[in-house]
């Protein structure tokens, strides 16, 4: 008997020894035969669904980069759009602060010529 395959008593008698050995042989050759098909099969599915999750993963991956490239594009946009309205409003309140100095000055200056 090949790899502990066990024939029963009735088949041994009915075939013999050498034939029972033989069926044990064949079948057990069969077993490995449908064995290794299995793990073929069963390899190249999971091949081909590694691939196909791969793909979508890419797929994702690349899509998000380009969201991510859009959202980035869009903040700098606004952060130059807010940079450009602080510096208007610091120039505008400058020219204020100017304007007050200078009629302060002018102030003071009509109110020394009035005194002399």
């Amino acid at each position: 008997m090949v790899m502990g395959t066990r024939v029963p008593a009735a088949l041994v008698e009915r075939l013999g020894e050498p034939a029972s050995a033989a069926l044990v042989e064949m079948l057990d050759e069969n077993t490995s035969a449908c064995a290794d098909h299995v793990m073929t099969q069963s390899a190249e599915r999971f091949e081909r669904r590694l691939v196909e999750e791969t793909s979508k993963l890419r797929v994702a991956m690349a899509e998000m980069k380009g969201d991510l490239r859009q959202g980035m594009t869009q903040l700098g946009s606004d952060l130059r759009s807010e940079m450009a309205t602080g510096r208007f409003e610091l120039l505008k309140w400058a020219f204020v602060f100017w304007v007050g100095q200078l009629v302060s000055i002018v102030g003071i200056v009509a109110l020394l010529l009035r005194t002399i």
